[in-house]
């Protein structure tokens, strides 16, 4: 059994076992469709169903429980990941130095997210009771996605960027079928423009030095966090 205390406290057993579902191998490529295949937006399913403990959550009482990810829908259709709910997956790969891959870090946290983007909420059991469907708003989605990634891998920046890019798809991925709900992100938007502003006047070049000198400093600032934080279980 793992268990991870840091924003929320976060159990379960056994990494979930996956399949790979965006594209089989054919044997020999070329060098354009193995290009393709690079680029294509990483598509999984559950080999099974797959459990999650949450607690301590603060902001969402509600999701204090064991969360069950099905790996089949009720019509016994497999139900299919992503990976994490992130515009340009492959672009936003490249921009935060291979952190946010869809099957990387974040993957932990992107099942869950994923299965409440799909559906609007969570199947969720407390005290040992049947699962049940709760709803789900999708700023608290983004939320819960955030503190997994935080938690399991003891590094909150990675979280935060994490949260920022799905926060920042509000306006055209869909939550539940359907574009926006929850609460909008003005103040992630707002965050959003002052960057490129600062980008754009400081020049792309000084800006690419700076975000990697911030970046190593968080980067080790949030791994120092979590250490401190299993010390302290």
């Amino acid at each position: 059994m793992e268990n991870y205390k840091g924003a929320i406290d976060v159990e379960f057993e056994g990494m979930p076992s996956i399949r790979l579902e965006s594209f089989k191998s054919s044997g020999e490529t070329g060098m354009l469709e193995r290009l393709a295949l690079a680029t294509r937006r990483r598509r999984f399913s559950l080999v099974e169903d797959w459990t999650i403990k949450l607690d301590d959550i603060d902001y969402a009482d509600e999701l204090n429980g064991v969360v069950e990810i099905p790996s089949k829908s009720r019509c016994d259709e497999s139900i299919v990941f992503d990976g994490a709910s992130i515009p340009l997956p492959w672009l936003v790969s490249l921009l935060t130095v291979g952190i946010l891959r869809p099957l990387g870090i974040v993957l932990i946290g992107s099942i869950v997210h994923d299965y409440a983007y799909k559906f609007g909420g969570l199947r969720l059991s407390k005290d040992g009771s049947a699962f049940k469907e709760i709803e789900l708003p999708r700023h608290i989605a983004d939320r819960l996605f955030r503190d997994i990634i935080g938690t399991v891998n003891g590094v909150p920046f990675v979280g935060f960027i994490a949260w920022f890019f799905v926060r920042i798809g509000w306006v055209w991925v869909k939550y539940n079928g359907g574009r926006f709900g929850g609460k909008a992100p003005v103040a992630e938007y707002a965050f959003l423009f002052i960057l490129l502003l600062v980008v754009s006047i400081i020049g792309f070049e000084f800006a690419l030095f700076a975000f990697a000198v911030v970046y190593a400093v968080l980067y080790i600032a949030s791994v120092a966090i979590g250490k401190r934080q299993s010390s302290r279980t």
